[in-house]
């Protein structure tokens, strides 16, 4: 699944709407391993939870489907890591996607195409820019709540994917594209379901407190300039 540009939406979200690409990570559980020593998947652990899974990647757009998807990292690797190894961040350097930005959470660093909230906000026009990003990438959120919702074996809930971390790669890959099937057709979910996933960012905060990603002066500047120009 490539990742594609998705076009500004109108006003109806505010001024959140110029802020194009979501990025997000999720971990699906696996079974734990018969041999720990087969392949690098089985050899992470989550760290601090004593469980198998896959850090996903993943990037959705403002109608709530994946436009890129990265699964094939153990739980136990770091965001942006797998951020900094994936094609969309070469493509993003190398300016495939013209002004397109990524909106993603602290987890990473501010990158002149990925644009993260203020740590600590000082005026106004930082806390309606964090306001506005929280909103965009709310969309996130909503989307791997479907997601978990029409495929019970991607949660918790669900208990665990009996196969080999290899077999769970593919089967993450099947349902976001299957999802993407299901939101172009307008496929409801079978049951209304009260179940939305928890902000899985707060969750695994104590587990991600180095962000590997250094900021660069250029990010920093053009967050500025989003600020200055429809912020202030």
């Amino acid at each position: 699944m490539q990742g594609r540009r998705s076009r500004p939406k109108n006003d109806a979200n505010g001024r959140a709407s110029y802020l194009c690409f979501r990025a997000k990570m999720t971990h699906g559980r696996e079974a734990e391993p018969e041999n720990d020593a087969q392949t690098d998947l089985r050899q992470n652990l989550t760290p601090g939870k004593h469980t198998h899974s896959i850090n996903v990647q993943a990037i959705v757009d403002h109608q709530g489907m994946f436009t890129n998807i990265v699964a094939k990292y153990p739980g136990s690797v770091h965001d942006s890591f797998i951020f900094c190894h994936c094609t969309i961040n070469q493509h993003l350097q190398d300016g495939r996607y013209g002004n397109g930005l990524l909106v993603a959470d602290q987890g990473y660093g501010i990158q002149p195409w990925l644009m993260t909230p203020f740590g600590n906000p000082s005026t106004a026009a930082e806390r309606a820019y964090n306001d506005a990003h929280k909103r965009t990438r709310s969309i996130v959120e909503r989307t791997f709540g479907i997601l978990k919702s029409r495929f019970r074996c991607l949660d918790i809930t669900g208990g665990s994917l009996l196969y080999s971390p290899e077999m769970v790669c593919r089967i993450i890959l099947t349902c976001a594209i299957l999802h993407n099937i299901c939101v172009k057709r307008n496929v409801p979910l079978l049951k209304p379901d009260p179940y939305m996933p928890e902000d899985e960012e707060e969750e695994d905060a104590g587990l991600q407190q180095e962000v590997e990603q250094p900021n660069t002066a250029a990010g920093v500047r053009r967050r500025q300039q989003i600020v200055n120009n429809l912020f202030s």
